[in-house]
């Protein structure tokens, strides 16, 4: 887990690989993110254009970091190179704000 301040926004970046370690596309892309309160949030790439292809099997979407408190995302891939990964961050509280 990193530390974070609200106020940043964080490159939340994935890689997709064939079976094989090349580098290669999914069927479909989502990006799953539960900010410490409220609802989950879900990208799709092809719908939304926060979700950015960066090259072959490279992907990522910046999320500004409005809320203190642990973020936890997922990334789901669908055949082919079907897949999923998670991770998280944590957000402090400001000294200042």
């Amino acid at each position: 887990m990193s530390d974070w301040l609200i106020g940043q926004a964080a490159r939340i970046s994935v890689e997709v690989k064939e079976f094989g370690g090349t580098l290669a596309d999914p069927g479909a892309l989502r990006l799953k993110v539960k900010p410490p309160t409220g609802a989950l949030q879900t990208f799709a790439y092809g719908t939304d254009a926060a979700l950015v292809m960066d090259a072959t099997g490279q992907y990522h979407v910046d999320l500004t970091l409005n809320q203190s408190g642990p973020w936890s995302w997922r990334w789901e891939c669908d055949a082919p190179n079907a897949g999923a990964v998670e991770g998280s961050l944590q957000v402090r509280k400001s000294a200042v704000i």
